[in-house]
């Protein structure tokens, strides 16, 4: 079987209040990690805007 190596990238932006830029990305990180283990909530709590992928064969180690 044949190895490939899919790079995505999720573009988003979150409005959250804290009092600290640290704590935002805090708050944020749990909230990401909440909703992508939930895809009934995926991608909208998320405020995706796109979502991109592509896959190419894997480079095999020698």
């Amino acid at each position: 079987m044949a190895q490939f190596t899919v790079k995505w990238i999720i573009e988003g932006e979150m409005t959250v209040e804290a009092d600290t830029v640290e704590a935002a990305e805090e708050q944020v990180h749990k909230e990401l990690v909440k909703v992508l283990t939930d895809p009934q909530r995926w991608p909208e709590a998320l405020g995706a805007r796109s979502i991109q992928g592509a896959g190419a064969a894997a480079d095999k180690p020698e």
